[in-house]
């Protein structure tokens, strides 16, 4: 029998992921599963195959010769494998079951829980599976059914519905305010405060620079890569940092701060693929966010 005959579909998922994302961690976390399962995975394809697929470097996990023949049709049948899955799931009339949706991570954090639970205080049949990331979600590789992002898709596969702005604004905490004071849009007294950053997206480094207060990155006492972490941060009065006023609004220990300065406004889009929009299960739930979103988004 050929050795491919008797491949699982997920060795040949972690094999594509760990060639695309170049080690092992970054698979898993794409896969959603952990490292060791992608290991163990990827050491039986090369023991079905005959051949050693990678090599561990500095660099990540290099492909062997036979890896980078083997990838391209890997690849295609990844891509016939999504094509199945997404007919079959367009075929799904089904209200009740399983909806996966991708989402940034302080709107998952602290905007999608409320809205899920007076979704399935009416639609109890349907349940969540929650991918919280500032990652764009490959839809049309089925990571989510359906995604809510803050930039418009480019895939045409994919629909997309704006269904409003999140405003941008810097905050501090009311315990911050009594140790620090308020802060003003001057550069000595910028200078005697504290600042939370979230590196590499909205960046208040650059925000800085562009409005000529490059020294102020010297205040940066903490940087983290997650808003959310950052937003706590922020509430145990550690720093001035950036998050959305929706949150702000909702918070008696947070107060608004430096309101001269100009901050962006994030379109909030709804996402899903073009095969799907017709699911009712989908449909119900897109039909849902679409609304309750637009009563939160500006």
């Amino acid at each position: 029998m050929h050795p491919l005959h008797t491949t699982s579909w997920d060795w040949i998922k972690s094999f594509v992921a760990v060639a695309q994302h170049g080690s092992v961690l970054a698979a898993a976390q794409h896969l959603q599963t952990n490292p060791a399962t992608v290991s163990r995975q990827i050491a039986s394809l090369e023991q079905s195959l005959g051949v050693e697929l990678f090599v561990r470097s500095r660099q990540g996990m290099q492909p062997t010769l036979p890896a980078m023949q083997f990838l391209e049709p890997a690849r295609a049948m990844h891509a016939a494998m999504h094509q199945l899955s997404l007919g079959a799931a367009a075929k799904d009339e089904q209200v009740q079951g399983l909806v996966r949706i991708s989402v940034s991570v302080s709107l998952a954090h602290f905007v999608l829980p409320e809205l899920l639970d007076v979704f399935r205080s009416q639609h109890s049949g349907i349940h969540f599976e929650i991918t919280a990331t500032d990652s764009v979600s490959n839809l049309s590789q089925r990571e989510a059914d359906i995604a809510i992002r803050l930039l418009p898709p480019k895939q045409q596969d994919l629909i997309a519905k704006r269904v409003g702005y999140l405003s941008i604004g810097l905050f501090a905490s009311q315990r911050y305010i009594s140790r620090r004071g308020m802060p003003k849009m001057e550069h000595d007294n910028l200078m005697q405060h504290d600042f939370i950053d979230v590196a590499p997206q909205l960046s208040l480094r650059e925000g800085f620079a562009k409005a000529g207060f490059a020294q102020l990155a010297e205040r940066i006492v903490c940087t983290t890569t997650d808003h959310a972490n950052s937003w706590h941060m922020l509430r145990a009065g550690i720093g001035i940092g950036s998050g959305l006023s929706i949150l702000a609004e909702r918070d008696s220990q947070i107060v608004p701060v430096l309101q001269e300065a100009t901050l962006p406004k994030f379109p909030v889009w709804l996402v899903t693929h073009r095969e799907l929009k017709t699911q009712p299960r989908l449909r119900l739930v897109m039909d849902y966010l679409a609304q309750a979103l637009k009563s939160l988004a500006s």
